[in-house]
């Protein structure tokens, strides 16, 4: 029997176009797309950075809300979290109102939803579930931002731990950030399945175009120094010498100063003709920019996720490097269809390269067994059909329990 179609709220300040800050928006936009395509009526709540407004999107509706500037100063990051999570909860009250919700998805960063889910009672209680992508404790103890002694992190911690709680299911893009969850937040929660959004196999695929006749390394996402790429460029800046032509494709936003930084350490180390600097590329064009590459790498020093960039590449036939201890671990099987280096290792870094690029027999048998991974695990249509089984499994739990037992 088929299943009726639900009523979906994806909340997440950050989304494309105007809030396209970061992973978050755009796994969002790639849920909301998805589910929309499955026939489901979705709603996205969002930051704007003016006024409220909507607007439809295809078949999804984009609520954008401003935050409380306009009656306070938001003078700190932990405020802008409190005070953001009260304008959600009356957004989502205003909607349910509306239409009748029948499940909400809240992400653990920014405890987006923490005033909605304390203000729960046994006549006001939409399904809710929490998507994990990577707690505040983790970017605190693992990349040492913010500082645990400040009180965003010490408030901020507190506001995740109290929204896994209250949430009806967790759910999570990486087994890495569901035992940051069972370290710093609730040891008891056991039952948090491991469900991301994937890829667009149409999308991300080997295109029909010849590779660059230099070889060409290419990286892609922020150009920042938590995902290594100075390392990059020193390990490849070191390989220029024995394969001549050599590009490092950087494709991503990075600040001028810090752009300007990388120009150096390759001039510095004789490869002044190393990079090249596209900047940002839209989804479409960057399967094209992947396909004509000939390794992917981006030796970030954590990723608390599985990391989409990653997933992108290997669904356009490319072998991936990344580093070890964290979500890449996840879907880099070092070997078979790609290497795990240390991270801040330069001269392992550079060894893995240098084993792909001398041995084009391996990198081909690498860049085959990453396409078919995608096609086998994380083909986005498998994804959000194991997504949509799982929100009707939440919905089904809630209705069937006693209220008492709802509420505890």
């Amino acid at each position: 029997m088929e299943r009726r179609k639900l009523k979906i709220a994806l909340v997440s300040q950050e989304y494309p176009p105007e809030t396209a800050r970061g992973g978050i928006g755009s796994q969002t936009y790639m849920k909301a797309k998805g589910l929309s395509a499955l026939g489901h009526q979705v709603f996205v709540i969002s930051r704007s950075d003016t006024d409220r407004y909507e607007k439809i999107d295809g078949d999804i509706c984009v609520i954008r809300i401003p935050g409380m500037e306009d009656y306070m100063y938001e003078m700190t990051d932990i405020v802008e979290w409190i005070t953001h999570s009260v304008v959600v909860a009356a957004e989502i009250d205003a909607l349910n109102k509306r239409v009748g919700l029948d499940i909400i998805d809240f992400p653990e960063w920014a405890a987006e939803g923490y005033v909605y889910l304390l203000n729960r009672t046994k006549w006001y209680d939409v399904p809710s579930v929490i998507q994990l992508h990577g707690p505040l404790a983790m970017f605190g103890y693992a990349m040492g931002w913010p500082e645990i002694t400040t009180d965003f992190f010490r408030t901020g911690t507190q506001m995740e731990a109290t929204c896994v709680r209250l949430a009806d299911a967790v759910y999570s893009s990486s087994a890495c950030s569901t035992e940051w969850i069972n370290k710093y937040y609730d040891p008891q929660k056991s039952d948090i399945p491991t469900i991301h959004l994937g890829v667009n196999t149409e999308t991300f695929k080997p295109q029909p175009v010849a590779k660059n006749e230099r070889l060409t390394i290419i990286f892609t996402g922020k150009i920042v120094k938590n995902k290594g790429v100075e390392e990059l460029v020193e390990a490849a800046a070191n390989l220029v010498e024995d394969f001549p032509g050599i590009q490092l494709r950087l494709v991503g936003r990075g600040q001028e100063k810090y752009i300007a930084h990388l120009k150096g350490i390759a001039s510095g180390l004789g490869a002044s003709e190393l990079l090249d600097l596209p900047g940002f590329v839209d989804k479409e064009s960057l399967a094209l920019e992947l396909s004509k590459a000939h390794i992917f790498c981006a030796p970030s020093y954590y990723e608390g996720g599985p990391g989409f960039v990653y997933l992108e590449a290997m669904a356009c036939g490319l072998p991936v490097i990344g580093c070890s201890g964290s979500g890449v671990d996840e879907i880099i099987n070092s070997g078979e269809n790609g290497l795990l280096v240390p991270p801040k290792d330069t001269k392992k870094l550079e060894e893995a390269l240098r084993k792909l690029l001398i041995d084009g027999e391996l990198l081909n048998r690498m860049a085959v067994n990453a396409r078919e991974y995608i096609l086998r695990e994380a083909d986005s249509r498998i994804c959000l059909s194991r997504l949509e089984e799982y929100y009707y499994s939440v919905i089904d739990t809630k209705s069937v329990q006693p209220l008492a037992l709802q509420n505890g």
